[in-house]
């Protein structure tokens, strides 16, 4: 156990931030405040951070390969203008309760879309996890697991042959088999997480193939082996950290998402930095995300 080496803290006060992401070709950090139904940007080249206002909850931002960007909201999944609008509705989970919103997202090497659902009041096990083969309009979400309260993750191997989704109320994160085709099979349990790290939350794999675990009530990160062993935890200066992503021009930084959301006003006094973004050194590098299939 060992504290972060922070680079940066980026105070920016969410309720709760989830679903940071990459832009390689901006060099820019993208983010998500869910309750504040917000999309920040932080442009690396200046600090810059800019804030564009959502319609309904967002859970997550992706870039296509036509250079777009779409994000999932609690509706479905929506196509953005280049001001960060939600121009047109893309496609939308089939039977998804209207007391569902769509909670975090990865692509796999071939730029198929991998999304969760969660049950709004993080009570009923009506979440699913998704996969979506291209953002054209013409293709459908294809379920690939449910009976989540709270889905979060998903993530890649390096090879790109596993899939990794979380199940946080459980303390469970799951692995599949993924082959080029995008079939999906062999559900196992990969780690069966520790009470005292909290709840995992959102994953990133770094390039030595490391699955790196936000810590919801653990303060911290928790990094496992690709054999699901425990190798590290990293502790950060607020309670309730969400999600985590590699950036920056050489991908050496990890860009960490916290909440504010349901503490207290003395821990918010013992915390002051949580709702912030941490920009953190982890002695490793991270993979860029494949751009999302659009035609």
């Amino acid at each position: 156990m060992s504290a972060a080496t922070i680079i940066t803290t980026y105070p920016v006060g969410c309720e709760l931030g989830e679903g940071i992401y990459y832009s390689v070709r901006l060099n820019c950090i993208f983010w998500v405040d869910i309750r504040l139904q917000l999309l920040f940007r932080l442009t690396l080249d200046t600090n810059e951070i800019s804030r564009f206002p959502m319609p309904e909850p967002i859970g997550w931002i992706k870039e296509t390969r036509a250079g777009y960007f779409i994000a999932g909201l609690q509706s479905g999944i929506y196509k953005l203008t280049s001001e960060y609008r939600c121009a047109e509705l893309i496609c939308a989970p089939r039977a998804e309760p209207a007391t569902n919103r769509l909670n975090d997202a990865k692509t796999d090497r071939q730029g198929r879309l991998y999304f969760g659902s969660m049950d709004n009041d993080e009570s009923r096990q009506s979440g699913s996890l998704y996969q979506l083969f291209c953002a054209n309009g013409a293709d459908s979400p294809r379920l690939i697991d449910s009976d989540y309260t709270v889905s979060n993750g998903p993530a890649v191997n390096v090879a790109g042959d596993k899939l990794y989704s979380v199940s946080s109320p459980a303390r469970t994160i799951f692995s599949f088999n993924l082959d080029t085709n995008g079939c999906v099979t062999n559900k196992q349990v990969f780690v069966q997480w520790p009470a005292q790290c909290g709840f995992p939350d959102g994953i990133t794999v770094d390039s030595k193939d490391n699955i790196w675990v936000a810590c919801w009530m653990g303060s911290g990160l928790c990094c496992f082996s690709p054999q699901g062993r425990l190798l590290s935890k990293v502790i950060l200066p607020a309670p309730l950290i969400t999600n985590i992503t590699f950036g920056g021009p050489g991908l050496d930084r990890a860009y960490v998402t916290s909440a504010r959301t349901g503490l207290s006003d003395r821990q918010l006094q013992q915390y002051p930095l949580s709702g912030s973004v941490f920009e953190l050194s982890l002695n490793t590098t991270g993979l860029p995300e494949a751009l999302v299939a659009s035609e």
